[in-house]
């Protein structure tokens, strides 16, 4: 499923909206900012094209990611399954970024893990999330950054499971940070 494809969007509106979406075939612009915004892409010359809608329903209903059906007064129902929500996490997870603030705090975070091996693909998969996010390696697995990601690192551990084997900590000064310093360029 490409990022920008109409039905990427749909379900990440569908994820927005609690996993339930109620679409009225008699009035689909109207209704709450989600429905309006998920339904957008498939308006042309001010008419709702609702046979590709229903085509890329049928597309994502095909992988298990929703279920929908039609009531008899035309009002369609999509609900995001159970892997529908998983997939969405795994965009989010892609989408996911630190922002650096304008003014350092002064405080480095350290992440560290301790991962056993049963848990090889989530261990990986989280040191690569890591490096992604630009953390620092201080080992392989333990990791620093001058940035706050509490959030962050929470969510990181909950998609993969990993929560009991995460550390986060907060350093105010350490041996040899000069070196950090000028690779997150703080000075």
């Amino acid at each position: 499923m490409r990022k920008n494809s109409k039905s990427y969007r749909l379900l990440r509106y569908l994820a927005l909206g609690s996993g339930v979406l109620v679409v009225s075939a008699l009035a689909p612009a109207s209704g709450a900012q989600i429905v309006h915004a998920a339904i957008a892409g498939y308006f042309r010359k001010k008419r709702f094209e609702r046979n590709r809608f229903l085509q890329d329903l049928k597309r994502l209903q095909d992988r298990r990611l929703v279920s929908w059906r039609e009531h008899p007064d035309g009002r369609i129902e999509i609900v995001l399954t159970q892997q529908g929500k998983n997939k969405t996490l795994a965009f989010k997870l892609d989408e996911l970024k630190l922002t650096a603030p304008q003014r350092w705090d002064g405080k480095w975070r350290l992440v560290m893990f301790d991962i056993p091996k049963d848990h090889k693909f989530a261990r990986d998969a989280f040191r690569k999330k890591l490096r992604d996010l630009k953390f620092y390696p201080m080992q392989k697995s333990v990791f620093l950054t001058p940035y706050p990601c509490e959030d962050e690192i929470d969510f990181l551990a909950m998609v993969f499971e990993v929560r009991e084997h995460v550390l986060l900590l907060r350093v105010s000064r350490f041996e040899g940070e000069e070196k950090l310093r000028h690779h997150f360029q703080l000075d």
